[in-house]
């Protein structure tokens, strides 16, 4: 692999967020240890609850002091932590790649790529398992979850090749992955979520009846949200809608207070659905987004 086709994201921002832990909400399976609970019964890391006694047990897990109080053979078990496999879903539609000229820091795109880059680098850093799966309308590379360090720079090799372009199509993607994603493993949907499709709470439907643990980043620029633009202008869809001439006053009110809808709207089903829906612009410090984000779920995660 050439190391001019990786990715170069900014280390102070991973610097910034490397204390910082990604833990999974419930229970997961794995192989190797790590931070995550598994709903298996082991003996390597916390007492979870005790048994009755039976031929075959280990005679080390007897808890003496309760066969002392109560004349009975108990037990105890124990719950492994083991690794989780992660699987981000990146949005590489042609809406992915809009740009400013008044950028001063970074492009959607290379906002979107970084925050995959600091999710990763978390994942990795916990021996747990990433993969990356870049989609349009279809998917259009996919990279296994692996958990060895030498991995990350398979991620960036896979973000370096994003190139925006085609329409976005969530619902067909996720409908032909679902079945092949490892159950009890934890998917990121990274998008600007810029759809005509109205489907978005079925295909979330689906993952969580799959038990998938998931995380749904909306990335969006300023200009997107507000639309600061004045004077006659001629809109040209970055995917497939016709080109529209107007002045952006005429309609700036009603396209604001759409946005605003829909991500309302976003934030409800996804909390019905017991699903992260995280929100960023591009204009908000990634390490202060991600960080909020990670702080708050740490919070959630049952102990």
């Amino acid at each position: 692999m050439n190391p001019q086709d990786t990715f170069e994201y900014d280390p102070q921002i991973l610097a910034r967020i490397s204390s910082l832990k990604l833990q999974a909400m419930g229970l997961v399976e794995g192989i190797l240890t790590g931070h995550h609970r598994s709903h298996h019964k082991g003996s390597s890391v916390e007492f979870a609850e005790y048994k009755d006694y039976t031929p075959g047990d280990e005679i080390r897990h007897i808890d003496w002091k309760v066969v002392g109080k109560t004349d009975k053979y108990h037990v105890k078990q124990f719950e492994q932590t083991t690794n989780l496999k992660c699987t981000i879903l990146f949005d590489a539609s042609g809406s992915m790649g809009y740009v400013s000229s008044h950028d001063r820091g970074l492009s959607k795109i290379d906002y979107a790529r970084t925050l995959v880059a600091a999710l990763s680098f978390l994942l990795l850093k916990q021996f747990d398992a990433v993969g990356l799966t870049l989609f349009n309308d279809k998917v259009v590379s996919h990279i296994p979850p692996r958990s060895k360090p030498s991995h990350f720079q398979h991620l960036l090799h896979g973000l370096a090749s994003v190139e925006p372009g085609g329409v976005t199509r969530i619902q067909d993607v996720i409908g032909g992955l679902v079945e092949r994603l490892p159950g009890r493993s934890m998917l990121i949907l990274v998008s600007d979520l810029l759809t005509r499709e109205k489907t978005l709470e079925h295909t979330l439907r689906l993952l969580r009846s799959r038990e998938l643990e998931v995380i749904l980043f909306q990335v969006l620029h300023p200009d997107e949200v507000s639309l600061p633009f004045a004077g006659d202008i001629v809109f040209e869809s970055l995917e497939d809608d016709p080109s529209v001439g107007l002045d952006p006053l005429d309609v700036r009110e009603e396209y604001r207070g759409e946005i605003q809808r829909q991500i309302a709207h976003y934030r409800i089903i996804c909390e019905s659905l017991g699903i992260n829906y995280v929100f960023l612009e591009t204009s908000t410090p990634l390490e202060q987004g991600l960080s909020y984000f990670l702080l708050k779920r740490k919070s959630q995660v049952k102990q």
